[in-house]
């Protein structure tokens, strides 16, 4: 094997809703409210079902988040919190050469150099040995953080071949089947607590190479993890295969390319549909932080009990929120801003009543509009 000399150091709006058209329930007569698509604040009455009567309130100013009319689609794929692969730290440009008696092109992964010579490319170790020659490939190119692609023209065509890199810093050929989806496994660890003596169970996913899918560095057991069905995610990214895991209730996507990079996202909570005047939109909560300081807030404007059927207004502002879109139990709340809240328990798998009206003061909505407008905002605001 050749050896180099070395030179130097190397909204849909849903009207149907909340028209309220329910029939089997007894109408309750409201005064109209005012504020309604406005957003203005103006003096109104708060309404409870356990009050003998109202309070008086006044609302903040409230608008259609701005950012919010900037989302024709929201994504549920968005929220990227780690990536596998960075091809600008893998592949660096090489400024100072680091042999004598060839033209050295890049350094990948730390453990190999591409060199040229003529119209071709090759591959040194770090040492200098001749690892692949320069007289067939016409470009080579890392495609991950251990993989390079080596192109080379046959019958007038462009082909490739790829190669795995090693940690001893030599190469060998492998085949685009041995990256096939099929050799990323989700296999269980169990251990029994030293103090307990309980046995718990994870769950961890392993690439072709046998390489842990971690996150953050070092943390690579989840509480689940398993393969998921491309079209329940409603995102516009492609990827050759799709994983959902959770852990300590929090919950992500790893989605795999063809080279078993892979990118992971945090997944969505809560879907938000919000209406203001004749502006309507949505969006996702998309962390876990952010999902229980909402449900902390919903929970604190008292418990949403069954009340009789509000008049029918399709005019009033709303906003709809789903909750547990990762738990088997979901709960859409579609609050109006007269304070008419409808409560539907979607799945109402641990649910008694399926779907009934509750009221809540008329604050609760303005605050909730503020607060995806704050809140929420920043979340896209980091989306890349």
């Amino acid at each position: 094997m050749k050896k180099r000399r070395p030179a130097r150091a190397a909204a849909a709006v849903i009207a149907a809703v909340m028209c309220f058209a329910l029939t089997a329930c007894e109408k309750k007569k409201e005064p109209a409210d005012s504020s309604s698509s406005s957003g203005k604040a103006s003096d109104v009455s708060s309404v409870s079902d356990n009050s003998a009567s109202p309070s008086k309130v006044i609302l903040k100013d409230y608008k259609f988040p701005p950012f919010l009319a900037t989302l024709e689609d929201p994504d549920i794929l968005s929220r990227e919190v780690y990536q596998s692969f960075s091809k600008k730290k893998t592949e660096v440009a090489v400024k100072q050469q680091p042999f004598a008696d060839c033209t050295c092109i890049s350094m990948i992964a730390e453990k190999i150099y591409t060199y040229s010579e003529g119209k071709y490319m090759g591959v040194l170790s770090a040492d200098g040995k001749t690892l692949l020659k320069a007289d067939k490939y016409n470009r080579i190119t890392a495609v991950s953080d251990d993989i390079i692609m080596c192109t080379f023209v046959e019958n007038d065509k462009d082909s490739s071949e790829l190669y795995r890199v090693y940690e001893n810093g030599t190469v060998s050929k492998i085949e685009k089947k041995d990256l096939s989806a099929d050799h990323i496994a989700v296999s269980e660890f169990s251990e029994v607590d030293q103090n307990t003596g309980e046995t718990f169970k994870k769950q961890y996913i392993q690439t072709a190479n046998g390489k842990n899918v971690e996150f953050p560095e070092g943390n690579y057991l989840w509480d689940t993890a398993e393969k998921t069905d491309p079209q329940k995610i409603r995102t516009g990214k492609t990827y050759r295969s799709y994983y959902k895991v959770s852990r300590n209730g929090a919950s992500y996507y790893i989605c795999f390319d063809e080279y078993q990079n892979y990118v992971i996202y945090e997944a969505a909570y809560a879907k938000i549909r919000l209406k203001v005047g004749n502006v309507s939109g949505e969006c996702y909560v998309q962390s876990f932080d952010d999902y229980t300081e909402l449900s902390r807030m919903v929970k604190s404007f008292g418990k949403a009990e069954a009340a009789t059927t509000p008049d029918s207004n399709e005019t009033l502002d709303y906003i709809q929120i789903t909750f547990g879109l990762n738990s088997p139990d979901q709960q859409e709340l579609t609050v109006s801003s007269d304070g008419w809240c409808l409560v539907d328990n979607i799945t109402h798998n641990n649910q008694p009543d399926n779907k009934y009206f509750a009221c809540y003061d008329k604050d609760s909505f303005v605050s909730l509009v503020l607060w995806v407008d704050e809140v929420i905002s920043k979340e896209y605001a980091i989306i890349k």
